[in-house]
């Protein structure tokens, strides 16, 4: 059975009104489960962005990474949805992104070990380290620490990452939609 088909891609990016369309909403369930009514729409959105990126699309992503980061602080486990939009964001290589990605993989135990850590780095290792080093946020210590543990990561083995995670949904989306 397949799910009801959200508007394309093109609609999503004319008005970033509508993205509150895709705004995590936690609910729970009779049983007393966390659900999100809307996750299954921001998955075919992220899934879409996958497939056809835009140089345009990083506040987009951003904010579907910040409800997907949001929704996996409501629930358990590990959907590959929030992967996907840290992708995204990631792929973008503006390093003040460095923070949202932070909060993504802090988010639960289960972020920790799902989100490849490499993408933190993502703008590049010694601009990212430099930038969270003169920033006053205020988990800069805690990411400078983990930065720390992984800073032997160079360049091109962040960007190797990227590619083989891009590689890999690409081949799992392709699969699913029969190509």
């Amino acid at each position: 059975m397949s799910r009801p088909a959200i508007p394309d891609l093109a609609w999503w990016r004319g008005d970033p009104e509508r993205w509150e369309l895709l705004e995590f909403d936690g609910q729970h369930t009779e049983d007393g489960l966390p659900m999100d009514a809307r996750w299954e729409d921001r998955q075919q959105a992220l899934e879409a962005l996958v497939r056809d990126p835009c140089q345009d699309d990083g506040n987009f992503a951003r904010f579907l990474l910040l409800q997907e980061t949001r929704w996996h602080g409501h629930s358990w486990g590990f959907s590959h949805s929030i992967e996907l939009a840290a992708l995204r964001v990631a792929e973008e290589r503006h390093v003040e992104d460095v923070w949202l990605l932070w909060e993504a993989v802090c988010r639960s135990f289960d972020t920790w070990c799902g989100l490849p850590h490499h993408l933190l780095l993502a703008a590049g290792v010694s601009i990212t380290t430099e930038y969270v080093k003169g920033s006053d946020h205020p988990q800069r210590d805690n990411l400078l620490e983990h930065l720390g543990k992984i800073s032997q990561v160079t360049d091109e083995e962040v960007a190797q990452t990227l590619s083989q995670r891009r590689r890999y949904y690409g081949e799992i989306l392709d699969e699913l939609s029969g190509e």
